[in-house]
């Protein structure tokens, strides 16, 4: 070879000739580095998959928010607005009014009920997007009357679950309709999963004929207003216009901030479990890159050695990893959006994007994510495998004369700089994808803590290794004796292996305890005395009929009634709450507007958990203001405390409360999501309905279920198995998805450790078969080997699961608002036996080559 024949070619050709020579040097001991893009390509899937899957949600529910929310400007009240202010709304924009209530919905035969939501909207509605419906014809004639049936246009859904579909009879309260059109699309649909029931939408005088409305039914007035008019003055002018008015008004705006600050909530979660494992690969990416340069460490000498400049050596290496990452980056990232296409053509039409903007959009939805995937892959590969490509170059070619080339044990301060650099980079990359940089900023410092602590527990056991060593305890044990100086010694493989290993085992620990607290939520939802149905909107003067009804049905049953009165928060220690927020417009309509659902506490049917403060056990007292227990987050968001005393306005009057204590909701356990809990007496002169749990069997709850919706047509109940279906089928997607992506970061975990096995069983074996030549038995050679494996998989696995036991405990606890301290046991197991089966499977090879010719192995290093 001519040593210098790539510095006498011209550049293109010097290229060609560097870019053949990387590929040549490559394919030789690929092998080696499949641990190398099997870890990015695994990485790179999940923040391709997470990215695309984000950007297009995004898209898709923000790509209108006007018609989402139905106009600029939405005001909800229970009672019909004054004709004033429909006037004066009318002086300046559009109105349009969707009135709202609850039912219950059955087939001709009322054999199936389900509860469901009825609108009555005007002729204006909707102000914005385009309501679909099968047949396409006007939803006056659809909803007309026809041979004596009024029409009704259902959901598909709902159909598909009455067994009914176009031309069918269904029974709404005390009328019968017929299925006049299916909704196919509704413009301002509510985003969220709607336990209130599926939509129905009927004419005013279907509604008077079904007889559902009864004197303290709830009906909710919806009216969306469009206007030309800057929204911010005209909602003040509005304000100004009805001071009194209590209205919670939601604009186009607000809306589409609070749908962005979730899904920006949602996609960071995801993308930071993802770019977790891109970072656990990377862990992979070092020690893999680390192995095939210490196989290639005598070939670089021989290049210097025999000429080669060192631009061009360092141009084939780098160009290699460069290859690597860019094979990983398109692989990982063609795989990742094609899950994303899948994910989306299973959601079917719940995620659509319109086409109008061509190949711009994409571009932006898919083009992009797959080039930051890549630019990603490229990163990781290069900010992991610079490091040891540095050590690797800096290698003495003279030790080809010695019998073996070593690396350097410090990168050069060229390298290092330009390392940090790329740190600076990659770091600026992460924050700019993330949709919250601040949680982002989080992930980084939590990972940097992290390396902290472990470079911090290395040097301490480095320190207790050599002085147990020297301190008499492996004195005359030539096998404890070698696995303390394994730990100590300058090119210990100790720091290389725990961080590694630390750090992915501390993340899968995380993981593994989020995943089994859901799945064991899942699995404990309802207790063995949880009731089989739940009543809504149960008038006082129905009370006595529904107990009679239900125990001629079945004596055994157990009825529990909780009265309902919702009211509006009025005041906070005495101060109006509109001038508490005098200075905030916005958190004044919102605090205005909002109406908390009181109750009394009679025997705690939701199992409501005591935050802070004391329950009473005596009934409100006359002129004085009553005992209160507030739901914790509506108080943390009014920066309420136990002692201080709010005002509610209900109809005209004024409830004057102390908070004596604050609960928690339990969760998926929860049905009636009250915001306060007043003493007994408290609402006795305001209470208009009532809500309630029945305790039976599931076969006469499904017989009580028809005759309330027979009898007591207003009454909505929801069967507790329905209800739990649907619940587990949210929770069982949710925990699916979750378990992929923990199964994917525990494959690239795998990877990671055995990366960190390839990279010390050569020293284990050349080290090995030397001390056997030297007169050392084999079997105190494997007792060492063994020793020094399980003294680091028990240090890994005890770090891991400790740090990743205080990661996700207060996740779940605080987020999730689910127990998981008593899960600890099993971060420790999933811990153990992963490291365990990483570092002793990897070290049963190394065992058995210590059977092979040590003269061999010897000669070749």
């Amino acid at each position: 070879m001519r040593s210098d024949t790539s510095a006498r070619l011209p550049w293109s050709a010097r290229g060609l000739w560097l870019l053949r020579f990387a590929v040549t040097d490559l394919r030789s001991r690929i092998s080696v580095l499949k641990v190398f893009l099997a870890c990015l390509i695994l990485g790179v899937t999940l923040v391709a998959a997470t990215a695309s899957l984000y950007r297009v949600i995004e898209q898709s529910l923000l790509e209108d928010t006007r018609a989402l929310l139905g106009g600029d400007v939405e005001l909800d009240t229970n009672e019909p607005m004054p004709d004033e202010a429909l006037e004066w709304i009318r002086a300046s924009g559009t109105i349009s009014l969707v009135r709202e209530l609850d039912t219950m919905v059955s087939d001709a035969n009322g054999e199936n009920f389900f509860s469901a939501e009825i609108l009555i909207p005007d002729a204006a509605y909707p102000l914005y997007g385009e309501l679909q419906l099968t047949p396409d014809l006007p939803r006056a004639e659809l909803t007309a009357q026809q041979d004596g049936l009024w029409g009704a246009i259902i959901d598909p859904l709902l159909a598909e679950r009455l067994g009914q579909t176009v031309g069918d009879q269904i029974q709404i309260g005390a009328a019968t309709f017929r299925i006049s059109g299916l909704i196919e699309a509704q413009p301002d649909r509510s985003l969220n999963a709607n336990w209130r029931g599926l939509p129905i939408m009927i004419s005013d005088e279907a509604l008077q004929a079904a007889q559902l409305i009864q004197p303290g039914s709830r009906v909710e007035y919806e009216y969306r207003v469009q206007t030309d008019r800057d929204l911010t003055v005209w909602l003040n002018e509005l304000e100004q216009a009805f001071p009194d008015a209590r209205w919670d008004t939601t604009t186009f705006a607000e809306r589409s901030e609070r749908l962005a600050e979730r899904l920006d909530q949602i996609a960071t979660a995801l993308i930071l479990i993802a770019f977790t494992t891109l970072f656990i690969g990377g862990l992979g990416v070092a020690n893999s890159i680390h192995a095939y340069l210490d196989e290639k460490l005598g070939t670089i000498a021989t290049l210097q050695t025999l000429g080669l400049r060192r631009a061009p050596l360092v141009a084939i290496y780098l160009l290699q990893i460069g290859i690597l990452g860019s094979l990983a980056g398109i692989i990982g990232g063609a795989i990742g959006l094609a899950l994303s296409a899948i994910a989306l053509t299973l959601a079917g039409d719940a995620f659509t994007v319109s086409g109008s903007n061509g190949a711009g959009q994409w571009i932006a939805l898919w083009a992009v994510p797959l080039l930051l995937s890549w630019l990603f892959a490229v990163l990781t590969a290069y900010v992991f495998a610079l490091p040891a490509l540095a050590r690797a170059l800096a290698a003495s070619p003279a030790g080809l004369f010695r019998g073996k080339v070593q690396a350097a044990r410090h990168e050069p301060r060229s390298w290092r700089v330009a390392s940090y650099l790329l740190l600076a980079v990659y770091i600026t990359a992460t924050l700019f994808w993330l949709p919250s940089s601040q949680l982002g900023f989080m992930f980084l410092l939590a990972v940097a803590v992290l390396w902290g602590l472990l470079e911090a527990l290395i040097k301490g056991l480095q320190r207790g290794a050599k002085a147990l060593e020297n301190g008499g305890f492996a004195e005359r044990n030539f096998a404890r004796r070698l696995a303390l100086a394994n730990l100590h010694r300058p090119d210990s493989p100790l720091r290389a292996t725990l961080l590694s290993l630390g750090t992915a085992l501390t993340l899968v620990v995380a993981c593994t305890l989020l995943v089994s607290t859901l799945l064991r939520a899942l699995e404990s939802t309802i207790p063995a005395e949880a009731p089989a149905l739940i009543l809504y909107e149960v008038l006082p003067d129905q009370i006595d009929t529904l107990n009679a009804g239900l125990e001629s049905l079945d004596p055994t049953a157990e009825t529990e009634l909780l009265p309902l009165v919702r009211g509006r928060l009025g005041a906070i220690n005495q101060e109006p709450i509109a001038e508490i927020l005098a200075d905030d417009s916005r958190a004044r309509r919102e605090a205005m507007g909002d109406e908390y659902k009181l109750s009394y506490l009679s025997g705690n049917p939701e199992d409501l958990e005591l935050v802070s403060g004391e329950w009473w056990t005596s009934p409100a007292s006359d002129g004085q203001p009553a005992f209160m227990a507030m739901e914790d987050r509506e108080a943390k968001e009014l920066g309420l405390t136990v002692g201080d005393q709010v005002e509610f306005l209900v109809e005209g009057q004024t409830i004057a409360a102390e908070i004596k204590a604050l609960y928690r909701q339990k969760g998926l356990q929860t049905r009636f999501w009250f915001e306060g809990v007043l003493q007994d007496g408290a609402l006795d002169t305001l209470i208009g309905r009532y809500v309630g749990v029945v305790y039976q069997s599931e076969p006469a709850a499904q017989q009580s279920q028809q005759w309330l919706a027979r009898n007591i047509p207003n009454v909505i109940t929801l069967s507790t198995a329905d209800w739990l279906k649907t619940a587990g089928d949210l929770l069982s997607k949710a925990t699916a998805g979750l378990a992929a992506v923990a199964l994917i970061s525990l494959m690239a975990s795998l990877l990671v450790l055995s990366s960190v096995v390839s990279v010390s069983r050569r020293r284990q074996l050349y080290e090995a078969n030397l001390l056997h030549c030297l007169g050392a038995r084999h079997r105190a050679i494997r007792l060492s080997m063994l020793l020094e494996t399980g003294l680091l998989t028990f240090i890994a696995t005890l770090f891991a699961t400790a740090l990743g036991a205080l990661i996700a405990l207060p996740l779940a606890t605080v987020l999730l608002k689910l127990p998981a301290g008593d899960l600890w046991w099993l971060g420790a197991l999933v811990a153990g036996a992963v490291s365990s089966l990483a570092l002793l499977g990897g070290l049963l090879p190394t065992l058995q080559a210590l059977k092979q010719n040590q003269a061999m192995l010897l000669r070749e290093g």
